[in-house]
């Protein structure tokens, strides 16, 4: 993910007639996703709204065919360059008179099928390193989750959507970011042993309950990914890029309250557009990435498996000349893709990876999108947005009430 670009201007409201007719569709659609029951459909993309957009535009929000959203603070008041509270959690330490504002304007907020909103929570600095071993910095990011958990006990948020990716700049030597609390490789305490760090990230991961426990013990926390990265790669826990991530995420398990909910958001079924996919994935969450866990009791008690989907998966590179050019990118385009990738924006395919995912998961699936715009302030509703997406998500949640679990049947056995 990177840091949201959103328009400057408002495009006029709607005459009253449209409104209503509107307004009756979207009472209609929130029925219809209650009840789903059980699925949580979130969005969370380039289109990442903070507490003011959400308090201006979340009428045009809520026509969308999603639950809630995942969202960031802009804190008023602080050097503009700690003004997004999720990307400064381990280097600043905020105050809470500085977070009220963003508080009173999220209990404005109108909300009505949005039940299920996630504050975004960056938990690796992109500047600097964040080290496991490193109390005083530690000590920065765990208060700064207090104040969090409390904003969202205070505003009705659900949660955490759960950031663990290193943003930072990438290690020439290395092809690795330079800056990654759960690298092992990128440690500063170089004589340490990985079985300390994996100590010191277990007994991280205990804090982080313990601090949310104390505010607000029934939050979600959603990870964009937890167990699923190092599972997927081949080498020794020691070498992998987010080795570390397992013993932090079983502390948390250890650590939570019974009500706080963790889930494995899982992103690497980005790509993925077929049930037997989806299958084979939730088969090697529950068997291979399992063996990660020094807990695993916990793991297959507590752990709540979701997908993450990127509607335009992939874009980013292919629409960088357009870009450039300050054009919209034809990201739906199937000719814009090798001939190998272009299932990816079929959008019957998206609309069944949709039903797939929501039928399989145990919650929580969430849409990530770069080149197309849910909402943004100039077009609130939407922009580089073609509607065969937006239906296929529609059929998928019509779908799901009448044909839960046989869309994507559970599968038997592990990975």
């Amino acid at each position: 993910m990177l840091p949201p670009t959103r328009g400057e201007a408002s495009r006029p409201a709607p005459t009253a007639g449209i409104e209503v007719t509107r307004s009756l569709a979207a009472s209609l659609l929130i029925f219809s996703l209650m009840v789903v029951g059980c699925s949580t459909l979130i969005e969370w993309g380039w289109d990442e709204p903070d507490q003011t957009f959400l308090r201006t535009h979340i009428a045009a929000m809520e026509r969308k065919p999603f639950d809630g959203v995942v969202l960031h603070l802009t804190v008023p008041g602080v050097p503009p360059h700690l003004a997004n509270f999720s990307w400064h959690l381990a280097d600043y330490r905020y105050q809470w008179d500085e977070l009220r504002p963003t508080v009173e304007e999220l209990r404005a907020v109108p909300f009505h099928r949005f039940q299920h909103n996630l504050l975004r929570v960056n938990l690796n600095p992109t500047d600097r390193p964040l080290d496991l071993l490193d109390d005083d910095t530690w000590d920065t990011l765990l208060a700064n989750l207090k104040l969090a958990a409390r904003v969202a006990r205070d505003s009705g948020l659900r949660g955490f959507m759960v950031d663990p990716e290193a943003y930072a700049a990438r290690d020439p030597a290395e092809d690795r970011p330079r800056f990654n609390a759960f690298d092992y490789g990128q440690r500063t305490i170089r004589e340490a042993s990985f079985e300390v760090y994996r100590s010191a990230a277990f007994q991280r991961g205990q804090q982080v309950a313990l601090v949310l426990a104390e505010t607000a013990p029934d939050l979600v926390l959603l990870f964009a990914f937890a167990y699923s990265f190092p599972c997927g790669a081949s080498k020794p826990e020691a070498e992998k890029v987010y080795g570390l991530l397992p013993a932090f995420i079983d502390g948390i398990l250890v650590a939570k309250p019974k009500e706080l909910v963790v889930v494995e958001g899982h992103e690497p079924s980005y790509a993925l557009r077929y049930c037997h996919q989806f299958q084979e994935a939730y088969r090697r969450l529950r068997g291979k990435c399992r063996r990660l866990s020094s807990v695993p009791e916990l793991y297959d008690r507590d752990l709540r498996l979701g997908f993450g989907i990127w509607m335009d998966n992939e874009s980013g590179e292919l629409c960088a000349p357009y870009r450039t050019e300050g054009k919209p990118c034809p990201w739906a385009d199937p000719s814009l893709y090798p001939e190998k990738a272009r299932h990816w924006v079929d959008p019957r395919l998206f609309g069944e990876a949709v039903a797939s995912a929501l039928d399989l998961s145990d919650r929580y699936v969430w849409i990530y999108s770069e080149e197309p715009r849910w909402w943004t302030s100039a077009q609130p509703e939407g922009e580089n947005l073609p509607v065969e997406f937006v239906r296929a998500i529609e059929q998928a949640r019509e779908a799901a009430p009448a044909r839960k679990g046989s869309i994507c049947p559970r599968p038997t056995g592990d990975d």
